[in-house]
């Protein structure tokens, strides 16, 4: 697998960084709704105030959803901007840092990570998500896990809920709220 761009947004407000965020998903919803992968609770913002989409083999572009308050790219206001490294976009008092990088993927598979390192919606795709299922059914059971070689710190991570794991029972977890609502 190659390299992913990766959007990496700071969300800011009088210079002061409120949150850091990073994306390799395609779309990336901001406004109020508490859906939204970026959610700012703010009256002056819309609940779907901003969308970035990634292109086909291209550049992330940044559109306003028809808000009120407008969006902004470098103090320009918008419909609809491609995104440059370093550009910044303002809705109302808010500002958003962007900055486009290259993560190499095939390093982060190797490692277990935390599901604290994850800020934003995870999309996955079939091949991630057939990785998953396979990861989930070939874990033994906590009393079967053998021991190895392997310093403490590694062999409590292994025994913590993989960040596959937690996304998987999130996603199910939504499911079942969201089919909840349709029957009842």
């Amino acid at each position: 697998m190659g390299d992913l761009p990766v959007l990496k947004i700071e969300l800011c407000i009088k210079d002061k960084i409120l949150k850091t965020y990073a994306f390799t998903q395609d779309v990336v919803e901001i406004g109020r709704i508490p859906t939204a992968d970026i959610f700012i609770d703010n009256t002056g913002i819309s609940r779907a105030h901003t969308r970035i989409e990634k292109s086909i083999g291209g550049p992330y572009v940044v559109k306003d959803l028809g808000s009120t308050n407008g969006t902004y790219v470098n103090d320009q206001r918008i419909t609809e901007k491609v995104l440059q490294d370093k550009d910044v976009i303002s809705i109302n008092k808010f500002k958003m840092r962007v900055s486009i990088e290259d993560a190499d993927m095939s390093e982060m598979q190797n490692e277990r990570v935390s599901p604290d390192a994850f800020e934003g919606t995870t999309v996955l795709n079939t091949e991630q998500i057939a990785h998953l299922n396979a990861s989930l059914q070939n874990n033994p059971p906590d009393n079967q896990v053998q021991s190895k070689t392997v310093p403490a710190n590694r062999r409590e991570a292994s025994q913590r809920i993989t960040a596959n794991q937690l996304f998987l029972w999130g996603g199910l977890v939504l499911f079942g709220i969201v089919l909840g609502k349709f029957i009842f």
